[in-house]
């Protein structure tokens, strides 16, 4: 099989997941989970790893588990490896949580996704707790299911212990959040990865898939882009606006606003929203995101955060907002 041939018809749009795939709370829509269902099935190769990062209450992790399951021929590599911190946050309350009147923001959910993929007998280990301070084995992964790229942190920690162990003309990345907007460390490490990265598909208000086509440059693995320039930030999220249409460009225009918010403080980037409301009147899902913004930063940020504030008190305050927003 050529896997790029393989990939560009995105036969899982064609794919239609087993009863027991489905019905687990999640956040994923059925299209992303028939995505790494086949991923699993049909293109893994055996002799590489799969990365479940972010797997949440095992939406994601169902999907994975029941391609390996269903395979042709019976998984001779790796266990399928799930990380998350499994605590309760604020925001999954009300949609995931609300019938137990006993939960509380930090509580584990650990025994609900236990359950929820303990009908999977295949081989799978579960990772429990920060993926900076647990990192990878360092074996080749064919797959990697990024859900958990909510801070310029863990973005790096990602890129420096995951990213290396990637395969050029194989190995398959797919980025939940790449259009979520306010994460611009996302696009802009795409950007800098060039044409090592191939956009395979670009899912409506959700992951982007990506095939590993030649050697990821060292310096982006290893320095990550946190600490590069603003002004290169800035340069880099242009370029990812520019290459982009349609809610896509929407939403990387509000991964800018991130960086205003960081620069100017929260006043000025609610200004950039407005700008952005502006320019796309007809797409719900933009303005959606637009105003789920701007009430992240009237709540958690605009008289908190301004032009000057200490680095470690922005990055606790980026935290809660991506906490809010997106579930970091």
């Amino acid at each position: 099989m050529d896997p790029l041939r393989h990939l560009i018809r995105r036969p899982w749009r064609d794919v239609v997941l087993p009863p027991d795939a489905v019905g687990i709370p999640t956040m994923l829509s059925k299209l992303e989970r028939r995505l790494l269902y086949t991923l699993a099935r049909d293109y893994a190769s055996g002799d590489a790893a799969i990365v479940d990062a972010g797997c949440f209450l095992g939406g994601s992790t169902a999907a994975l588990l029941a391609g390996i399951r269903d395979r042709s021929e019976p998984w001779t590599g790796p266990p399928v490896a799930s990380y998350d911190l499994f605590q309760v946050e604020a925001y999954t309350m009300p949609k995931f949580f609300a019938d137990d009147p006993l939960v509380r923001v930090g509580d584990s959910f650990r025994d609900q996704f236990d359950a929820n993929v303990a009908r999977f007998d295949v081989p799978h280990v579960v990772h429990q707790g920060d993926i900076v301070e647990i990192g990878w084995s360092g074996g080749p992964i064919d797959v990697l299911f990024l859900d958990v790229l909510k801070t310029w942190e863990v973005n790096d920690a990602v890129l420096r212990d995951f990213f290396p162990c990637l395969r050029p003309g194989r190995s398959v990345i797919v980025h939940q959040d790449y259009g979520s907007g306010w994460l611009p460390w996302i696009p802009i490490s795409v950007e800098l990865m060039g044409g090592s990265l191939r956009l395979i598909d670009a899912m409506e208000w959700g992951s982007h898939v990506f095939f590993v086509a030649e050697k990821i440059p060292s310096d982006v693995m290893e320095k990550g882009v946190a600490r590069l320039d603003l002004d290169e930030k800035f340069a880099l999220v242009e370029r990812a606006v520019e290459r982009s249409d349609g809610w896509v460009r929407g939403v990387m225009e509000i991964a800018r606003t991130e960086l205003v918010f960081e620069r100017d403080g929260a006043d000025t980037a609610l200004q950039d929203l407005d700008r952005i409301a502006t320019l796309y009147p007809g797409d719900d899902f933009v303005l959606s995101f637009v105003d789920h913004i701007r009430e992240g930063l009237e709540t958690e940020g605009r008289y908190v955060s301004a032009p000057g504030t200490p680095p470690s008190r922005l990055a606790g305050l980026r935290r809660r907002l991506s906490a809010a927003l997106f579930g970091g």
